[in-house]
């Protein structure tokens, strides 16, 4: 190192830096001047994409959905009307068994009636020829009482001779005496037979009171007699069997109970505001339910005038097999536990619509889903994704986002609004999700044909 030449090289490292800097900020600040003035330009508004759909009101048959058994539509238990030896059992009189109307299928021993019969007809004959043996002695009494009478008035003529004679001396007193005898012998006898035959009338009515009982009795023998065969009064399935052959059974012990097999009855259940929904379209008015009430109306009109439709499937099957049903009646109260309206609708000849595999036949027990329509009436129908935590998000003439909360009834994929909910045709329902979904914000609408597409099918099959 040459120590001479040392202070003048560090201070030339010492200024470097700074010289640099200084150079550094002048041209920026050259640069700066020199360029052209900048333009400011607004930056697009992009609104934010979403689908929609057209609002428009159709006329919708409201449906709801409640559960029930079947019960049959008539369940017969049998009991024995007469006593006697169980002589003859259907050899299908089991339970599960299906037979036919006016099928034998228990008989009562019937000996003991048989003799009964017998004597009851005897009774009969004999107070009938008593009848008859009556009329013909009052036809005797009639004709001795002419006698009896044209006999007296020959005794009153015999008399009075007798007594001119005795006037004039021609004859004893005690041959007057003696007629006048005969006199009170012949009148006695007229009044006797007149009393005979004044009580005849009472002795027929007391006769025929007797034909009338023994009519009765023979009657009476010829129903328990006929009471002994006990048949089906329509087709069945036999539900319970409780005698056997030769048992010994008395007047009323159970014999067996059985079913109609040509309708059957389903109890459903429907809660206070399925039923508001269907009630929008009962036709009802107070002087048709006075109507009802003073005799004037059916019960069964009155249930048309409901309108009311129901259509049946069983619970837990697979394949979606129904069974068309009609509105029997509903129920006078509710449910007291779970505070629901029966509705009672009946199924037709459930087990002509057996399809083995597909469509069973229904059998008491077996649980069921009923959806039940009521008359159509005007809605906003929206598809049931554009509801968003019970509000619809729409779309105004700005196009920017409208928020309207909303109430209706969920009706499969589609929601039902009641005609006074504030929509328009002019202001679509958005269906797409949307977030966030600030209220005035910019969206860019299109048409969505799927949701289109999907609704227009589901009203055609509603």
């Amino acid at each position: 190192m040459n120590p001479v030449n040392w202070p003048s090289s560090w201070f030339g490292r010492f200024w470097a830096l700074p010289l640099m800097i200084i150079i550094g900020v002048a041209i920026a600040v050259v640069i700066i001047k020199t360029r052209p003035a900048m333009e400011h330009q607004p930056a697009a508004r992009r609104g934010m994409p979403v689908t929609i759909l057209a609002l428009e009101q159709h006329p919708v048959r409201p449906s709801v959905t409640g559960y029930g058994e079947v019960i049959p539509d008539v369940l017969l238990e049998m009991r024995a009307e007469v006593s006697g030896r169980v002589a003859y059992l259907h050899p299908q009189l089991k339970k599960g068994s299906l037979l036919p109307a006016d099928t034998l299928v228990l008989k009562i021993e019937d000996n003991d009636y048989q003799l009964a019969l017998k004597k009851a007809r005897a009774t009969l004959v004999q107070n009938r020829a008593n009848l008859a043996e009556q009329a013909l002695a009052q036809q005797d009494a009639e004709l001795d009482l002419q006698l009896a009478q044209q006999k007296l008035q020959l005794a009153k003529a015999e008399s009075a001779r007798f007594e001119k004679l005795l006037s004039k001396g021609s004859i004893a007193q005690s041959a007057a005496d003696t007629q006048r005898s005969s006199l009170l012998q012949t009148q006695q006898e007229v009044a006797s037979l007149q009393n005979k035959l004044d009580a005849m009338p009472y002795n027929t009515e007391v006769l025929q009171a007797q034909i009338a009982i023994a009519e009765s009795e023979l009657k009476t023998q010829q129903r328990n007699l006929q009471r002994t065969e006990i048949r089906l009064p329509f087709d069945a399935r036999i539900t319970s069997l409780s005698t056997e052959t030769n048992q010994f059974i008395s007047q009323g012990a159970p014999l067996f109970a059985a079913q109609t097999i040509d309708k059957v009855l389903i109890n459903a259940q429907f809660s206070l505001s399925q039923m508001r929904l269907l009630a929008r379209g009962f036709d009802l008015d107070p002087n048709t339910l006075q109507g009802l009430f003073d005799g004037d109306a059916k019960a069964d009109s009155l249930i048309q005038r409901l309108g009311l439709m129901a259509r049946v499937r069983l619970v837990g099957n697979g394949q979606q097999v129904s069974w068309d049903a009609q509105v029997e009646r509903i129920s006078n109260n509710l449910d007291p536990v779970s505070r629901t309206v029966g509705v009672i609708v009946g199924i037709l000849n459930p087990y002509l619509q057996v399809q083995p595999g597909i469509k069973p036949p229904l059998i008491e027990g077996m649980y069921m889903q009923i959806e039940l329509s009521g008359s159509a009436q005007p809605y906003w129908v929206i598809p049931r994704n554009a509801l968003h935590e019970g509000e619809l998000y729409l779309v105004d003439d700005q196009q920017t986002l409208r928020r309207l909360p909303v109430s209706g009834y969920l009706q499969q994929q589609v929601m039902l609004l009641d005609p006074a909910t504030p929509l328009s045709a002019q202001m679509p329902v958005i269906t797409s999700d949307l977030f966030p979904a600030v209220e005035g914000m910019l969206l860019a609408p299109t048409p969505d044909s799927a949701a289109q597409a999907a609704m227009t099918s589901w009203l055609e099959a509603h």
